[in-house]
């Protein structure tokens, strides 16, 4: 049997949802319907957000039902191009802003039923489309420390 004191707590707050802390972390839906998450360094990446149109595309070719849920701590500007973008490619959009918790993503794209998939990363699920670091030149040598291997 429950602890009473518990239960009396978790009626008087009024959470109703079935875990919640999930739900939170997840910006109010599963972890079982999440198709891709973008972190906030993600979000404001220049590629990603040239991108974004190809990223609705693809997963809008594999689920027909699909949502974006913004993190109201995006910038303005930002969200309201994500949003437009993806009105576009009409997919159902909602600003998501938790009163409890904060989640750690910017962007989560997420299917009306369980889907289940293990890679919802942005890197893992369109690896080409983040900015690699660019290496540093390497020092061209000069005649003479060619030839003397300076």
């Amino acid at each position: 049997m429950t602890d009473l004191n518990q239960t009396i707590l978790q009626k008087a707050s009024g959470e109703k949802r079935l875990n919640p802390d999930e739900q939170r972390l997840y910006m109010g839906t599963f972890r079982e319907r999440v198709l891709l998450v973008l972190s906030f360094n993600e979000a404001v990446n220049a590629s990603v957000q040239q991108q974004f149109a190809t990223i609705c595309q693809t997963l809008k070719g594999e689920y027909s039902t699909l949502t974006l849920k913004i993190s109201p701590k995006l910038s303005d500007t930002l969200q309201i191009s994500y949003m437009k973008e993806a009105q576009v490619q009409q997919i159902a959009v909602s600003i998501i802003d938790e009163k409890i918790a904060t989640s750690p993503f910017a962007l989560l794209f997420h299917a009306d039923h369980a889907v289940n998939q293990e890679q919802i990363a942005l890197s893992e699920k369109f690896p080409n489309l983040l900015e690699k670091p660019k290496s540093q030149p390497t020092e061209k040598k000069g005649f003479w420390q060619k030839l003397f291997g300076g």
